[in-house]
């Protein structure tokens, strides 16, 4: 029997609430996101406030909870709750770091879900997570190239072909060498560095820190594969 993703299904209610809340109070996602500025004057403190509140309104806020719900279970059961939450956090310090850097004001959860795609793209390398949770890793860092367009309807045009894309590498993943998919989730994450888009250094964040995990306290727990 599988146990219960408890990392996930607390990332998910504390990140909700506030997502949500935010619809009702609009004061609250300005009160809580990243603002290098106010950061730099001493509010630290949004660093991790801004994971809790999305700045891409409606459709952002249910891409990010669903993201997080879904590849959440995948990572956590391949990886176990401590690798989870390192590999999360990691995602989040190093995304968060490249948007005080670059100066974007903004907020979501996108980059701690980067770190868990980064730590799955290892646990595949490693043999220590499938080929299923592979391809929605794959499909999941894809998927974000999406932000680097401009315009309402070029974005729905490059997402749709992702989507469709993505969702055939999900469908045939049988039939791919196990490695294209960790190399598509780290090509991801160094394309949108160099594109300094932070979910680019989340990826690679969460990447690093599954590797230094599993130098450190080995493979994953048979509970966890």
């Amino acid at each position: 029997m599988k146990k219960f993703p408890a990392a996930t299904a607390a990332a998910f209610a504390v990140t909700a609430v506030p997502s949500l809340l935010q619809f009702a109070l609009p004061s609250l996602e300005t009160a809580l996101r990243r603002d290098p500025a106010r950061i730099a004057d001493g509010e630290w403190w949004r660093l991790g406030t801004s994971l809790l509140v999305q700045g891409g309104g409606p459709v952002g806020a249910a891409f990010n909870l669903v993201s997080l719900l879904v590849l959440g279970v995948i990572a956590e059961r391949a990886l176990g709750p401590v690798r989870w939450i390192a590999c999360y956090l990691a995602g989040a310090a190093a995304g968060q770091a490249a948007g005080t850097w670059l100066g974007l004001v903004d907020a979501g959860n996108s980059i701690g879900v980067c770190g868990l795609a980064g730590g799955l793209a290892v646990a595949v390398a490693l043999g220590r997570a499938d080929r299923f949770a592979g391809s929605v890793a794959a499909f999941y860092a894809l998927l974000l190239v999406g932000g680097i367009f401009t315009g309402s309807v070029t974005v729905i045009v490059a997402t749709a072909v992702i989507g469709a894309a993505g969702t055939q590498l999900i469908a045939h993943r049988n039939r791919l060498p196990l490695p294209v998919f960790p190399a598509i989730v780290v090509a991801t994450g160094l394309v949108l560095a160099v594109l300094a888009n932070l979910h680019g250094p989340a990826l690679l964040g969460g990447a690093a820190m599954a590797g230094v995990v599993a130098g450190v306290l080995g493979a994953a727990p048979r509970s966890a594969r």
